[in-house]
């Protein structure tokens, strides 16, 4: 049964630990869409990400690739809360789970998280904090399911488990594994996910 977003909100006194998946190749969208710059914009997508948690959040994993977290941790140096961490290779190329395998080995015990990819440049904070206020959750509407915004909780060993037996996709992790149900959300242009370059 989907969980319905509540109209008055506020944060819980507990904040999670947040999760930004900024480790893609962007093979279709042509360059690195962390990094990138939108014509609209002023600053990367990564950046974006990481503002509009920081409030949310006690602290924040970025997910890095080997080529870009030079340059992630250059641009969050003046940030202590935010940490970048890169792909372990033990899982290499393994999308979303890989980031989610390189965060959670930064802190090994259960932990609440809020995962937002930067591949959603537009969300407002508005739903970001709607999915903050549902643990085991992830936005959908009723044309699309949101799985790389999500809200759960889980430890470095079930990421492990889970990748060790061979399976990477991410809606499997987040319905079947830490059981999130999906907040139903109006279909809204800030849901826009940035696969290719405009």
């Amino acid at each position: 049964m989907a969980v319905k977003a509540a109209i008055s909100l506020t944060m819980p006194q507990n904040k999670p630990t947040g999760i930004v998946l900024a480790g893609g190749h962007s093979r279709r969208f042509g360059r690195d869409k962390a990094l990138a710059v939108l014509p609209e914009q002023t600053q990367p997508n990564v950046v974006l990400a990481v503002h509009k948690l920081l409030p949310l959040t006690t602290q924040i994993y970025v997910a890095a690739n080997t080529q870009n977290a030079a340059a992630l941790t250059t641009l969050f140096i003046d940030l202590p809360q935010v940490h970048i961490c890169v792909d372990h290779a033990d899982f290499t190329d393994c999308g979303p789970l890989g980031g989610l395998y390189a965060a959670t080995a930064a802190q090994p015990r259960r932990h609440d998280y809020l995962l937002l990819a930067t591949d959603y440049p537009y969300l407002t904070s508005e739903l970001l904090l709607t999915l903050a206020q549902q643990p085991r959750s992830y936005l959908a509407t009723t044309a699309q399911a949101h799985y790389a915004l999500a809200h759960f909780y889980t430890d470095h060993a079930t990421v492990r488990q889970f990748l060790a037996s061979g399976q990477r996709r991410l809606q499997t992790f987040i319905v079947n594994v830490v059981h999130c149900q999906p907040v139903m959300v109006a279909t809204d242009p800030a849901l826009q996910n940035l696969n290719y370059r405009k």
